[in-house]
């Protein structure tokens, strides 16, 4: 799973019963860039070999099927790309293959981000937001489809994100901000020969679902479901979500 633990616990209907590893992005906790490193160094292939290392220390050489949300529905399908061998299917919640199709907030802040003072700005906030849990929880809440389904989202499950969030370096998640219109594998998607579900909230106000319709027409084996009332936080917006998602992998054996 390429997101983190707080996130993957909510994709299962009983996640102590599942065999998972979460593989955190570049500049996320556990992790964190080494000082001085540019946005331009944060590319796919950085994605790629951060994520086969981990996977190699765990697991040698098993497959996986490698599954994603947001950022890390990206690193997914990147993955499937650049390291065939190891990827049996893939999936890609709220995903993209490029970051320029992202909008709402995190484009904003991703334009912040690559200058001087719009990435000390992003800085503090991330700060901040790390450390006045009403304003983490609120900024979570404006990811879902309304604000209905905002206030929706259980207490527990912000919680959880709360607590991941807290310890990330800022510094490191400017400098993978800045450099997230940069990531771009559009043109290599009919590379991914796997089984690929590609999974969007149709009110999703960060990943517009249409770039879920791009990722499913361009990726040979794929199916796409859309949530027509999910915003970026489906999973919890949609009840049916666990259930599609054990029933895409139990389907997996038949599909290979």
């Amino acid at each position: 799973m390429l997101t983190t633990t707080a996130v993957v616990r909510d994709l299962f209907e009983e996640p102590d019963a599942e065999s998972w590893i979460s593989v955190s992005l570049p500049g996320h906790h556990p992790g964190r860039l080494a000082a001085g490193t540019v946005p331009d160094a944060i590319d796919a292939d950085l994605f790629a070999d951060l994520a086969e290392a981990v996977l190699q220390e765990i697991l040698g050489d098993r497959r996986v099927v490698a599954a994603g949300w947001s950022t890390g529905g990206f690193a997914a399908l990147n993955l499937a790309i650049r390291r065939p061998d190891r990827v049996a299917a893939v999936a890609s919640l709220a995903g993209f293959a490029s970051g320029r199709r992202v909008t709402g907030s995190i484009a904003w802040l991703a334009w912040l981000a690559r200058g001087f003072v719009g990435a000390s700005a992003v800085r503090g906030g991330l700060w901040t937001g790390s450390r006045l849990p009403w304003l983490h929880d609120a900024i979570v809440k404006t990811c879902a489809a309304d604000g209905v389904a905002g206030r929706r989202i259980p207490a527990g499950a912000l919680q959880r994100l709360r607590k991941e969030f807290a310890p990330h370096d800022p510094a490191s998640l400017v400098a993978v901000l800045a450099a997230l219109q940069g990531l771009d594998i559009t043109a290599r998607l009919g590379e991914i020969a796997v089984p690929a579900w590609i999974v969007a909230g149709g009110r999703d106000p960060l990943v517009p679902p249409d770039e879920a319709r791009r990722l499913a027409a361009a990726i040979p084996r794929s199916r796409v479901t859309v949530y027509d009332t999910g915003g970026h936080l489906f999973f919890h917006e949609w009840p049916g979500f666990r259930r599609d998602f054990a029933d895409w992998r139990a389907g997996l054996s038949s599909d290979a």
